[in-house]
């Protein structure tokens, strides 16, 4: 009889750039990208000349904020199966 090679007590094996420590590196990352597209909402809002680039920073501010949540959510995810 031949013993079985792929247990199910194994733990799956993640890639790097699925790891714990990139995901929490992007997640920083990301969260200063949206301090800075936040930053140029502000100045885009307050300057007349600069009304009309607005929709830039603001499309930048969300998606790295939907980015920081769905990377807050997999890592959610993944410490509660483990």
């Amino acid at each position: 009889m031949q013993l079985d090679q792929n247990p199910f007590f194994r733990k799956p094996i993640t890639s790097w750039y699925d790891s714990n420590f990139t995901c929490w590196t992007v997640m920083i990352l990301m969260i200063f990208v949206f301090i800075f597209a936040m930053a140029g909402i502000i100045v885009g809002s307050g300057t007349e000349e600069f009304r009309e680039y607005v929709g830039f920073p603001t499309l930048l501010s969300f998606f790295s904020l939907f980015l920081v949540l769905k990377i807050a959510l997999r890592l959610k995810n993944r410490s509660k199966i483990s």
